[in-house]
């Protein structure tokens, strides 16, 4: 355990595995109808002055559903951020695995060295994990090493199971933990699930997304340390990665709240411990280049 939890960010970088970013002049979001406190672009300029006091080292951008077909244009928009700052280490695209004759269309994005692998949000009605043609390519990302951000919510983590258990050898991570029912503190039936995903070792889970299932202006720690506690137990030290989910988590709080609220969840476990979920767990995950 820690000694000082109040001081760790002072003395250590870390990675954040899950970052948005958005020009609302530029590419259209449906969602942010919705959301009139995120309906605003959200560029580097903005996590800077969020992150100004820390040691944010190497941050990984995942696609923000902007229009399906402007998928490219937001790699586009992200890689000139790329340029400018070195610590966007990562791009994790939209991209339409489900229509015919993707692996062209795959090969010809991976011109990026940037991509190393997509997110796509399951889909209801109809859900897209079970779409034949989807699962048909599915065999795609393998072959070009690139791993799958799951996109679900808790009602929707069986197609992600399912999906897991179809593909053993795909390399998957759970976005959000599976937006656990935080706010409504139901628990049993997410644990399961949380639970047999992380039988296959090749899903991984990320510690972000808490906040935004919680009471957005009544959130408290105590509240989130079961759901906490279930994905440290199943998924290990090993497989937990450290995401912020900004801006969306500027609902509930700044970035460094979450960071330190993070940090408290994770208060029995020691430095090395720590290391690996805020720093080293995306580097490998992602494969990223220089990984330690």
């Amino acid at each position: 355990m820690i000694s000082n939890r109040s001081t760790y960010f002072e003395n250590h970088s870390f990675t954040d595995a899950h970052i948005h970013f958005w020009d609302i002049e530029q590419l259209n979001y449906p969602w942010l109808q919705e959301i009139p406190t995120l309906k605003r672009s959200f560029r580097l300029a903005d996590l800077q002055k969020d992150t100004e006091n820390l040691q944010l080292e190497q941050l990984i951008f995942v696609q923000c559903e902007c229009l399906p077909q402007e998928y490219q244009q937001e790699i586009d928009f992200i890689s000139k951020f790329a340029a400018l700052d070195n610590r966007v280490r990562c791009i994790i695209p939209y991209f339409p695995l489900e229509m015919d004759h993707a692996e062209q269309q795959l090969i010809a994005m991976l011109d990026n060295k940037l991509i190393k692998g997509i997110r796509r949000l399951e889909e209801s009605p109809i859900s897209l994990y079970q779409k034949e043609t989807f699962l048909n390519n599915m065999p795609l990302l393998e072959k070009h090493n690139l791993s799958f951000d799951l996109g679900v919510k808790a009602n929707q983590m069986d197609a992600a199971l399912k999906l897991s258990e179809c593909f053993p050898n795909q390399r998957f991570i759970l976005d959000h933990a599976g937006k656990p029912p935080i706010r409504t503190k139901e628990i049993k039936i997410w644990k399961d699930q949380i639970k047999d995903m992380a039988s296959n070792p090749n899903v991984a889970c990320k510690l972000s997304g808490f906040l935004t299932e919680s009471n957005l202006q009544a959130w408290n720690i105590e509240d989130l340390l079961p759901y906490f506690e279930v994905v440290l137990s199943n998924f290990g030290v090993n497989r937990l990665i450290f995401g912020s989910d900004w801006p969306v988590v500027t609902q509930a709080a700044t970035y460094q709240q979450w960071l330190y609220c993070a940090l408290d969840l994770c208060r029995e476990l020691n430095e090395n411990e720590l290391h690996q979920i805020f720093y080293q767990n995306a580097l490998n995950f992602y494969q990223l280049e220089n990984a330690l």
